[in-house]
C-alpha cells in the first residue's frame, strides 16, 4: 500500500476537521462516484479531499487506499498513478494545499469537502 504524507500543516487543518467516525477520501474529480457531482471538464487534473461519515464511504469507485499519519485514505483504484511515486500533501504561504509527488505537481489547489454527503 502507499503512503500519503502530509506536512504538519496540512496534518493539523484536517485533524481539525476530522470526527471519530470520518472517513478521509483522496477523490481524483473525474465526475465518477457517489460524491461527485459534475466531473471537471478540461485538461487539469484535480483532486478534492473530502471528509465523510465512515458509515457512507461505501462507494465501490474507491477501491484503493493509501497509507497516511490520519488513517487510511480512500482513492478510486484508476486515479493510482498520479499518486504512485511518494505523494504528498503540502501547504504553501498561501494556505492552498498541493498534491506533490517525486515526478512533480499533481494538483496545486487540493479542496478540503466535509460533510460531504451522496450526490442525488
Amino acid at each position: 500500500m502507499t503512503e500519503l504524507t502530509m506536512s504538519s500543516d496540512v496534518q493539523a487543518r484536517l485533524s481539525k476537521r476530522l470526527g471519530e467516525h470520518s472517513q478521509l477520501i483522496l477523490d481524483f474529480d473525474d465526475g465518477v462516484g457517489a460524491y461527485s457531482k459534475v466531473g471537471v471538464c478540461s485538461l487539469d487534473v484535480s483532486f478534492r479531499l473530502l471528509i465523510v461519515d465512515e458509515s457512507q464511504a461505501v462507494d465501490p469507485v474507491y477501491d484503493d487506499k493509501l497509507t497516511s499519519p490520519l488513517g487510511d485514505v480512500l482513492i478510486k483504484g484508476y486515479a493510482a498513478n498520479f499518486v504512485d511515486e511518494h505523494p504528498r500533501l503540502e501547504a504553501n504561504k498561501f494556505g492552498l494545499i498541493s498534491l506533490v509527488t517525486d515526478t512533480g505537481v499533481v494538483d496545486t489547489n487540493v479542496e478540503i469537502l466535509d460533510n460531504v454527503v451522496l450526490a442525488n
